[in-house]
């Protein structure tokens, strides 16, 4: 029942705003708006910013004392022109809560006054940071929409610049591919509660000023797969980016990645950050639960997984 009031929040008053074409500055000012209202509380856990670089500051969420033992680098969404810190503060300081590691959450440049590549070259500040006090393989990187890209985009550029890869990845809802492929595009238009084509092409035109579509910086699915850590999906299956997670997938798999998607029935775009929602608290249990296994002993993953792993097709659906 709060998932399906939830979306008819949405539809009415978000989906709108799109057809109107808005403006940066009235879609900073709505974001803003929801921040206040719905963003939530942080759970207490101990927070603090830390500066990476003259332009990028970054917050520290949950037990920084515990960073040798691993941490989240979570590049948060906002059609990488807003940014929610209630929302996103909240959401990390839960899951800093749920894994016992802390979280890095960077402030990256948002466009249109920085288009990309600058907000992932801040998210490659971002996690160089993180190797001077933690180890590669002690590093679990998670994003959503937006960031999801960013972090998918950042997994595939640390062999180009000599970095060694972390333990895997969590994934929700991410945008992969502003070319325009997949038939959710299309199919799910109108049964997304937030988006539209129209969403699309604004969000594109203030990050894409230099970069074409099909460049693998901003369409990390057109990129190279080979090598990435595991990985975990998140996606709704009424979304338009449905498919943006189920091709990433397939092409993961087919250069030999661990990859997996879970499917979620009729909820809103990046649903986890929802934090009265029920299937929001599981998919956040999930997401620790992977965590933990990422970051096990050895001898720990040579029996049964404590989460769940997906079947053949690499596709679970929930409900």
């Amino acid at each position: 029942m709060r998932g399906t009031l939830i979306n008819l929040l949405l539809r009415a008053l978000v989906k709108p705003i799109w057809r109107r074409a808005p403006s940066i500055d009235l879609l900073r000012r709505r974001a803003a708006m929801v921040d206040r209202r719905f963003g939530g509380k942080a759970s207490g856990e101990p927070c603090r910013v830390e500066h990476l670089s003259d332009q990028v500051d970054a917050q520290w969420i949950g037990p920084t004392a515990n960073a040798a033992n691993g941490a989240i680098l979570y590049l948060h969404g906002g059609g990488f022109c807003v940014h929610l810190p209630a929302t996103y503060g909240a959401f990390c300081s839960d899951l800093a809560r749920r894994t016992g590691l802390p979280v890095l959450l960077p402030d990256y440049r948002l466009a249109p006054e920085h288009p990309a590549p600058a907000a992932l070259d801040d998210c490659e500040i971002a996690y160089r940071q993180l190797l001077h006090t933690v180890p590669a393989e002690r590093i679990v990187v998670a994003g959503d929409s937006a960031g999801g890209n960013l972090a998918l985009a950042l997994l595939q550029r640390l062999p180009h610049v000599g970095l060694p890869m972390p333990a895997g990845a969590v994934l929700l809802s991410p945008a992969t591919d502003f070319t325009g492929a997949g038939w959710s595009m299309q199919f799910n238009e109108r049964r997304d509660v937030m988006f539209s084509h129209e969403a699309l092409a604004i969000v594109a035109g203030h990050y894409l000023k230099q970069l074409p579509a099909a460049d693998p910086r901003v369409s990390p699915l057109l990129g190279d797969w080979r090598g990435l850590p595991p990985l975990w999906f998140h996606v709704s299956s009424s979304e338009m980016l449905l498919d943006h997670s189920l091709l990433a997938v397939d092409r993961a798999r087919l250069l030999g990645v661990d990859a997996q998607a879970t499917v979620w029935p009729d909820l809103p775009h990046v649903f986890p950050l929802f934090g009265g929602l029920a299937e929001a608290a599981q998919c956040r249990a999930d997401i620790a639960r992977f965590i933990a296994a990422l970051l096990a002993p050895r001898q720990a993953l040579l029996g049964a997984t404590p989460y769940r792993a997906g079947p053949p097709s690499a596709l679970e659906f929930q409900g």
